[in-house]
């Protein structure tokens, strides 16, 4: 059975851009824990798919670690421009890190992260200052703040009790499909 409180939370969540993962990061105890809102989904999945139908959207279960709604016959739509900065930071992220010499195991281990430091490359060189400036990113505000708007307040990024930044298994799964072989 849905329950009525969970669901509103999950409604909120789901219509303003955020995936629910399968984990939720807790800053007091530094672990990550079962996300309930993501089980009450797991459990009532037919019955969210459903209800989301309904509204027109689509209920779709990524990777079997997170959550998210897109519009039904949105196919032929224009990516939104929200998606497009999403992919542009996250790609810039990975280069830099890469570049950097980390694993890529620093990005989702909570326990690791990125430091802010590291980041502010993106603003320091040309070549990932016109990729963000073409996606109208980094414009008035550092990376910092764009990296919170468009990853963190979507889910896809947290920000762990070093202050570091990790992805989320969202924030993964992008990774994951870009390497993907077929």
């Amino acid at each position: 059975m849905i329950s009525n409180k969970l669901s509103q939370t999950i409604y909120s969540q789901l219509i303003n851009g955020k995936v629910i993962n399968k984990h939720a990061y807790t800053l007091k105890t530094n672990m990550l824990e079962e996300s309930g809102l993501y089980n009450e989904i797991f459990t009532n999945f037919d019955k969210y798919s459903t209800l989301y139908q309904r509204i027109n959207f689509e209920l779709v279960h990524n990777n079997s670690c997170f959550f998210y709604i897109r519009e039904l016959g949105g196919e032929d739509a224009e990516v939104p421009l929200a998606t497009i900065k999403i992919q542009a930071l996250l790609i810039i992220i990975g280069r830099i890190i890469t570049e950097q010499g980390y694993l890529f195991d620093v990005l989702t281990d909570h326990r690791a992260g990125v430091k802010a430091e590291d980041l502010v490359l993106a603003t320091a060189e040309e070549r990932y200052l016109d990729i963000l400036h073409t996606c109208k990113l980094c414009q008035k505000r550092g990376i910092e703040e764009e990296i919170n708007n468009n990853l963190i307040a979507r889910g896809l990024m947290f920000i762990n009790s070093r202050g570091h930044y990790v992805l989320t298994e969202a924030g993964a799964s992008f990774f994951n499909e870009l390497t993907e072989v077929e």
